[in-house]
């Protein structure tokens, strides 16, 4: 069933709004995968994020708003607006991950916090945390800004709200429901809050003239029960399964983090084409880190190593020996060697640890882009299944029982399968 009606229904923001969204559901359900466009997107990812109770259309306009804009369809987001003036609130902009989505950044799990500075007269915004780099907004348009020079940005002093507050708990605030995890948010001048989890960052604005007559009570602060369904996004638009590159491994470390040899740099050892291609077009990653364990290349990447290897570089497994990491010049396949025998077979022997070089480069990226969604999964959100999936998808024979290297494999993935954020 394809319902040829429906993308054009969805695609305008004012026909979704009035119509049942219980009716939307079941059609779209019954839509192939490949059958959809913006609209499906961003319905989908409203009520993966919002959950399926019932809301007035006012208020499921703000939902399709802060999707929209979460997914970068600041378009579509202004014809919400436009078509529900009445809505009670608004995304002004948004550093989130969507749900279902697998991005290393923004990556906010574990220990992280947001300041509001003020720099040559334009107010900033500041997000740091455990596992993303130091992140600098424009706080009124949340365009990326580079770090203010030192000593140059003072703290932004905020006046706080006389009257309720966003989102609040309390039994004089409105009644609207809140994404999950949004707590203590920073005030702003104009209505406008920053809040703050585990999936990213956001600046929303109340809408005066629609709260005046909005329901108090409070805001609801259970978890919302997932659509059936999940969150739909349209084919080819994301990037885990595509091929390495070299912008996408730049966005998951960080370009000064990938190392790439030109073909003239490579050694004249190594013959194995898909290799060489890797090395000069994609790149590895200098250094990688989940939980106590880490990666880092080789001083001289791609040395000579024992018994005719080149050296890529070496995991610290952590409470035991380092495990050496080798490329087989002419096969592309990748060894360890790790003395004590704590993960593998152990000795002085190099043993099979995956496939080739872009296999070993996708795990390692894999665990980048995974680990929000397994340590601050969504509801109904299944991290770590997707993981492990998107994992075998790539090697499964180096995964399987017995394979010689599965143990070691088993060690990494257990930082963001098993263990907590902070490696515990």
């Amino acid at each position: 069933m394809t319902d040829p009606e429906l993308r054009t229904l969805l695609d305008d923001p004012a026909e979704v709004l009035r119509h049942d969204r219980a009716g939307l559901r079941a059609r779209i359900d019954a839509l192939p995968d490949d059958h959809g466009g913006v609209g499906r997107e961003v319905f989908t990812q409203a009520e993966a994020v919002f959950g399926s109770a019932p809301a007035t259309p006012a208020e499921f306009a703000s939902w399709l708003h802060f999707a929209a804009t979460v997914l970068g369809h600041r378009e579509y987001a202004a014809r919400v607006a436009a078509a529900e003036p009445g809505l009670p609130w608004r995304t002004v902009w948004a550093w989130w991950r969507p749900v279902g989505a697998h991005e290393a950044a923004p990556n906010l799990s574990g220990d992280r916090s947001a300041e509001v500075y003020e720099a040559g007269g334009v107010p900033l915004l500041k997000v740091r945390a455990l596992w993303c780099e130091d992140t600098w907004f424009d706080l009124a348009t949340g365009g990326p800004r580079p770090a203010p020079a030192e000593d140059t940005a003072e703290p932004y002093e905020e006046d706080e709200p006389d009257g309720p507050w966003l989102f609040d708990g309390d039994d004089e605030s409105w009644a609207l429901r809140g994404p999950d995890g949004w707590e203590e948010p920073i005030p702003l001048d104009g209505g406008r809050y920053v809040f703050l989890d585990a999936r990213g960052v956001a600046v929303v604005e109340q809408n005066d003239t629609a709260l005046a007559d909005w329901p108090t009570g409070g805001a609801d602060s259970a978890g919302p029960v997932p659509a059936d369904g999940g969150p739909w996004f349209r084919p080819g638009t994301g990037n885990a399964a595509g091929p390495l590159t070299a912008a996408r491994l730049d966005g998951v470390f960080g370009p000064s983090a990938v190392l790439r040899l030109p073909a003239a740099d490579q050694p004249a050892a190594l013959t194995h084409a898909p290799t060489r291609t890797l090395l000069a077009e994609a790149g590895l990653p200098r250094h990688w880190a989940a939980g106590v364990t880490s990666f880092a290349l080789a001083d001289e990447p791609l040395g000579t190593g024992p018994e005719g290897l080149l050296r890529v570089g070496e995991f610290d497994l952590g409470h035991c020996d380092p495990g050496e990491v080798f490329v087989h010049p002419g096969t592309g396949a990748v060894g360890m060697r790790q003395p004590d025998g704590s993960h593998g077979p152990g000795g002085d022997a190099v043993f099979p640890l995956v496939r080739d070089l872009e296999s070993f480069v996708r795990f390692l990226e894999g665990v980048r882009r995974h680990m929000g969604a397994c340590w601050d999964p969504y509801p109904g959100e299944e991290g770590v299944k997707d993981f492990l999936r998107a994992m075998e998808a790539v090697d499964a024979g180096a995964l399987a029982e017995g394979a010689p290297g599965a143990e070691v494999w088993e060690h990494l993935f257990a930082s963001i399968t098993e263990l907590g954020v902070d490696g515990y």
